[in-house]
C-alpha cells in the first residue's frame, strides 16, 4: 500500500506537537537542562568541540535566542526540542514508508516510537537527545535509500548528516562501522572514496577546533571517568538494565522487531548487517555507561528497533491478532500510568519514592510527561539538599540566577521558571 498525499505525516506532526506541548515541563528540569538554559541566556556562541560543549546544539540555542531576544530563553529551548522530535517522526514514518511500502506500517511503527518513553521524556524537557537523533534519522534514511538504490548521491548524503552529527554528540561516532559497511557495499569505488571523504572532513574539521582555540584534542573523544570503573559485575548488571529499559520503551511491541529481524534474515541480509553495525556498538556502550540517566544514550538503537517494527508490522499486518496488537499502540500512556501505580504501592517503590522526592519522585523515573514538575530554580533557591551529586546543576543555576537579576528579576519570580 503506498501511501498518497500527506494527511498521515501531516496528522502525525500535529498529533506529537499537540502531545509534547502539553506535557513539556512547566519549570525547568533538573538534568543538563539548566545548562543549555544558562548557555542561550548568556548569548554567546560556543567556539569548542569538547564533549560537553554540545557544539551544534548549543549554538542553535544561541542563535535563536539571537534572532528571538523578546523569547525567553526556556522558551527557546522548549520549540526546539519539541519541532527537533517532530522532524525525528517525520523522518522516521519516510523511512518506513520506503523501505515497506506500506503506510499503516509507516504510521503505527511511529506512534510507537513517539510514545517511548525515552523519546516522549526527552521531547518534553530541554535536552540535546532529540536534536541529535535529526542527524542520525537522516544518515539511516540515506544508507537505507543507498541500499536499495545503489545511487552515489544518497551515499554522499549519509557521509555528510553522520559527519555533521559529530557536531551534535560525539557518541555518533560508534555508527562508523556502520559507515564503512556501506563504502564496502559501494560498487564504484571512486565516488565511495569521494564520500568517505566528506566525513572525513567533518571529522578532520572537528579535531581543528579545539587545535585553533588551543585546547586539548583530548577532551573532544572524553568519555569522563565513568569508563574507568568498569567491572564485569557492572557490565552484566548494565547490560540487564538495558533489556528492562528496552521492554520499558516498547513492551510487547519489541516481538514485532524480532519480526522486522527474521523477515530481513530471510529477504535482505546486508539491510540487516547494516542495522546491526549501526545499533549494536550504541546498545554495547549505552549498557556500560554507567551513569543515572544512561538511558538516553540508547535513543539512536531505539530509533532502529523502530524501523524494524516499520519492517515486522508491514510482514505480520495479514494476521488478525497481529494487527489487533498494533492498534493497542494508544494504550501505551496508560501502560506508563498503570506502572507508576503498581511500583507506588509496593514498599520498594515508596521507599524509591521518598528518596527521589526532592525531583518528583516515582512520577519523575515512570511517567514521560514532565507538566507540574519539580523545577531545579525552586531547589537552588530554597537552598534544599540533594542525596546525589549535582553540583554542575547547581553551578549553571546560579549562573542563570544571576543572569536574571542583572535583569530585574526577583526570586519569587524565578521560582516560577
Amino acid at each position: 500500500m503506498r501511501a498518497k498525499g500527506s494527511t498521515y505525516p501531516i496528522l502525525l506532526l500535529l498529533g506529537f506537537f499537540l502531545l509534547y506541548y502539553a506535557g513539556s515541563f512547566s519549570k525547568i528540569p533538573f538534568g543538563d537542562c539548566i545548562g543549555f538554559v544558562a548557555d542561550t541566556e548568556k548569548g554567546a556562541f560556543v567556539l569548542s568541540t569538547s564533549t560537553y560543549a554540545h557544539f551544534l546544539f548549543t549554538n542553535t540555542l544561541v542563535l535563536f535566542k539571537t534572532l528571538l531576544p523578546f523569547v525567553s530563553s526556556p522558551e527557546i529551548g522548549r520549540f526546539t526540542v519539541i519541532i527537533s522530535s517532530c522532524i525525528c517522526l517525520l523522518v522516521l514514518y519516510r523511512t518506513v514508508l520506503e523501505v515497506t511500502e506500506h503506510r499503516f506500517s509507516a504510521v503505527f511503527s511511529t506512534i510507537i516510537f513517539g510514545l517511548s518513553f525515552t523519546f516522549w521524556r526527552n521531547s518534553e524537557i530541554i535536552e540535546i537527545y532529540t536534536f541529535n537523533l535529526i542527524w542520525i534519522s537522516l544518515f539511516l534514511m540515506f544508507s537505507l535509500r543507498f541500499l536499495r538504490e545503489r545511487k552515489s548521491r544518497n551515499l554522499a548524503l549519509a557521509c555528510l548528516f553522520l559527519g555533521i552529527s559529530l557536531f551534535s554528540h560525539i557518541q555518533n561516532i560508534l555508527m562508523v562501522p556502520a559507515l564503512l559497511l556501506l563504502i564496502f557495499y559501494a560498487v564504484d569505488r571512486n565516488k565511495a572514496a569521494a564520500s568517505l571523504s566528506v566525513f572525513i572532513f567533518f571529522v578532520l574539521l572537528l579535531i581543528a577546533v579545539p587545535l585553533l582555540t588551543d585546547q586539548p584534542v583530548s577532551k573532544v573523544f572524553s568519555a569522563g571517568t565513568v569508563l574507568d570503573s568498569l567491572s564485569f559485575e557492572g557490565i552484566v548488571k548494565g547490560f540487564a538494565v538495558a533489556v528492562g529499559y528496552l521492554l520499558y520503551n516498547f513492551w510487547y511491541f519489541t516481538l514485532f522487531a524480532l519480526a522486522g529481524i527474521l523477515g530481513l534474515f530471510r529477504t535482505n541480509k546486508r539491510v540487516l548487517l547494516f542495522l546491526v553495525a549501526a545499533g549494536l556498538p550504541v546498545f554495547g556502550f549505552a549498557g556500560i555507561f554507567g551513569v543515572s540517566d544512561n538511558y538516553v544514550f540508547f535513543l539512536p538503537f531505539n530509533y532502529i528497533i523502530a524501523v524494524l517494527f516499520g519492517l515486522g508490522i508491514s510482514r505480520l499486518w495479514q494476521n488478525n491478532m497481529a494487527r489487533y496488537a498494533v492498534l493497542t499502540a494508544f494504550l501505551i500512556p496508560f501502560f506508563y500510568f498503570a506502572s507508576f501505580r503498581m511500583a507506588g504501592s509496593t514498599a520498594q517503590g515508596l521507599e524509591f519514592h521518598s528518596k527521589k522526592a526532592y525531583k518528583g519522585g516515582l512520577s519523575y523515573y515512570l511517567l514521560p510527561w514532565m507538566n507540574n514538575n519539580v523545577g531545579i530554580m525552586e531547589f537552588v533557591l530554597e537552598g534544599r539538599q540533594s542525596p546525589d551529586p549535582m553540583n554542575w546543576m547547581e553551578k549553571s543555576a546560579r549562573e542563570f540566577i544571576q543572569l536574571k537579576k542583572e535583569k530585574g528579576y526577583s526570586e519569587e519570580q524565578l521560582k516560577k521558571l
